[in-house]
């Protein structure tokens, strides 16, 4: 089972950046949402198949989903297609990003960054939250009892 942080975030694309950056080449992200408007094309290494702590947060309706190996060339075009109006944050078309490393989730981000439904593993280190509360990404972060407890089914 693993623990979980609550976090407020106040800026979507910087958290993202901030975690790919921390994770580069050493981690993998998903995103499920509405893909329709959005150009990933020109993403490396992709899959649509679920991976053991990636899994897909909604199953009715069923929306788009993507893996995503965060590397360099990777992450530049995530941040040209995220740069888009009503992609991520409130009503983006975006509705759910998780990353994790090495079979761990770090980040789970679910129902469009809301605050009961965005967490960082206990496993990533407080000061790197700390640094994203001082630089304005989070709002705040707190420990919670929240435990997700390791899929069953693949």
């Amino acid at each position: 089972m693993t623990k979980f942080r609550l976090l407020q975030v106040r800026d979507c694309p910087g958290i993202l950046w901030a975690f790919f950056q921390e994770y580069i080449d050493s981690s993998i992200a998903s995103f499920e949402g509405d893909f329709s408007e959005l150009d990933l094309d020109e993403l490396i290494g992709c899959s649509k198949d679920e991976t053991y702590s990636l899994r897909r947060q909604t199953l009715e309706p069923l929306m788009d989903f993507i893996v995503v190996p965060i590397n360099y060339q990777n992450v530049k075009v995530l941040k040209k297609i995220f740069a888009k109006q009503n992609v991520l944050g409130t009503n983006g078309s975006i509705i759910h990003i998780q990353i994790e490393s090495r079979g761990e989730p770090l980040l789970i981000a679910c129902d469009n960054f809301h605050d009961d439904c965005t967490v960082s593993s206990a496993s990533v280190p407080e000061v790197f939250l700390k640094h994203l509360k001082a630089r304005g990404i989070l709002r705040d972060y707190a420990p919670t009892e929240h435990v997700v407890p390791e899929p069953t089914n693949l």
